[in-house]
């Protein structure tokens, strides 16, 4: 039976569970298992969801309780995205598709959006809603440590996040890596950084890395970036809400690009 806990969908119980991981892998964002269970189909279960690429834990009995108050829950739950998610590899060639018919004048070079450790999924979706409406070509969750497509940031997309492909890597600073070595500028927001983000070139193949409310980019995604920027802000302000420097980077952008298939305004 699925429960809301915290803007998240959770569904409990070993069946519901394990028809989750076997059709709609994509849509499972996490699996807790109970510690200690000595019961042999999680075991199997928790096999399962680490070969679909889901990340698992495993925590106390009292924690699970708390979280599916109304049970039971037979030692298992799973934590899902509001839909299913578009698999990477798939929209990534895509995208390297895209990235040469541009290099032929024949398209706009590709967009890539990584919202880094990201923690409220109001600020997921408004970031996603301010990429569709900005033409960005698809959104690359970090696979841990970062929200989710949780209801509460399907409500803030607005009916957006249908609009382009959404997809989580496990992997995020692998698929990095090979992004910047198939030509891509991988850049992300700092506020230590020295270069101003309109004084970079963002007309070429583009991974734009926002990092998160307290956190800001992880270390292990900063290593991977070509080129840090900064957005000029007044004295005496602190920082930029997450979603809003996403949304300006991205104007910014659109802009260099002539705003190109943007025939819309408000």
């Amino acid at each position: 039976m699925p429960r809301r806990i915290d803007n998240s969908a959770v569904t409990g119980g070993l069946r519901a569970v394990e028809e989750l991981v076997r059709t709609d892998p994509r849509r499972v964002r996490r699996v807790v298992f109970q510690l200690g269970s000595s019961q042999q189909k999680l075991y199997a279960l928790q096999k399962a969801a680490e070969d679909a690429g889901i990340q698992v834990q495993q925590l106390p009995k009292g924690q699970l309780d708390a979280w599916f108050p109304d049970g039971p829950h037979q030692g298992v739950l799973a934590f899902c995205e509001s839909r299913s998610l578009e698999d990477w590899n798939e929209v990534r060639a895509r995208l390297l598709e895209q990235k040469r018919a541009a290099a032929a004048g024949k398209a706009a070079a590709p967009l890539i959006i990584v919202p880094a450790a990201f923690e409220d999924p109001r600020n997921l979706g408004a970031g996603i809603r301010s990429a569709v409406g900005l033409g960005a070509d698809a959104i690359l969750l970090p696979g841990k440590g970062s929200t989710g497509l949780t209801p509460a940031g399907a409500k803030a997309a607005a009916g957006t996040e249908n609009a382009i492909p959404v997809c989580r890597a496990q992997d995020i600073a692998q698929e990095l890596k090979g992004l910047a070595a198939e030509g891509f500028a991988v850049l992300g927001l700092d506020a230590q950084a020295t270069r101003q983000a309109h004084t970079a070139d963002l007309t070429g193949p583009l991974v734009l890395v926002a990092g998160g409310e307290d956190r800001g980019i992880p270390p292990h995604i900063a290593r991977c970036l070509t080129d840090r920027l900064l957005l000029p802000m007044a004295e005496g302000c602190h920082s930029y809400n997450a979603s809003v420097a996403l949304a300006l980077l991205l104007y910014e952008a659109a802009r260099q690009r002539g705003f190109s298939g943007l025939n819309k305004g408000v």
